[in-house]
């Protein structure tokens, strides 16, 4: 590997470090109650549409 490819690796990995900080520092934390909500209000719905969108692609491609 050529000292350019280092040096492009190490600085997408520092870039994608500074991102993820910045946004945990940025955003608001959820308290238990409020993520308890978001599972059961938004993601179960959300995972159960999910499956049932990939259950009838797969019976009608096949």
């Amino acid at each position: 590997m050529t000292l350019l490819q280092v040096t492009t690796f190490l600085l997408k990995v520092t870039m994608m470090i500074f991102v993820y900080i910045w946004v945990r520092w940025t955003l608001p934390r959820f308290r238990y109650d409020q993520l308890q909500k978001l599972g059961w209000q938004m993601l179960l719905p959300l995972a159960l549409l999910n499956i049932f969108i990939t259950s009838a692609f797969v019976v009608a491609l096949s």
